[in-house]
């Protein structure tokens, strides 16, 4: 009598085993912050040059920089050149 439980507290004890350790979780890409120079053309942006990045994350705050449009206000009081803060994800 006692084989026959011992068999079947096995059994039991198997099927429930411990779970699974959960997936570990991916970290989100980290921004970084790229100073872009570029000249005030209008409503665009234009020439513009990473100034503190180079690679992946220079071309794309360049990208992202000249898609930027001004405000008609803000180009008449800031002619020349600016400098900007561009976060991208490389």
């Amino acid at each position: 009598m006692f084989l026959p439980a011992l068999a079947a507290a096995a059994v039991i004890s198997t099927s429930y085993a411990a779970p699974a350790p959960a997936a570990a979780s991916v970290a989100p890409p980290a921004e970084q912050a790229v100073l872009v120079d570029c000249q005030v053309s209008g409503a665009n942006l234009t020439d513009c040059k990473a100034l503190d990045a180079d690679g992946a994350p220079a071309a794309e705050a360049v990208k992202l920089a000249a898609q930027v449009e001004v405000p008609e206000a803000f180009a008449l009081a800031n002619p020349g050149r600016i400098v900007i803060k561009m976060n991208v994800t490389p």
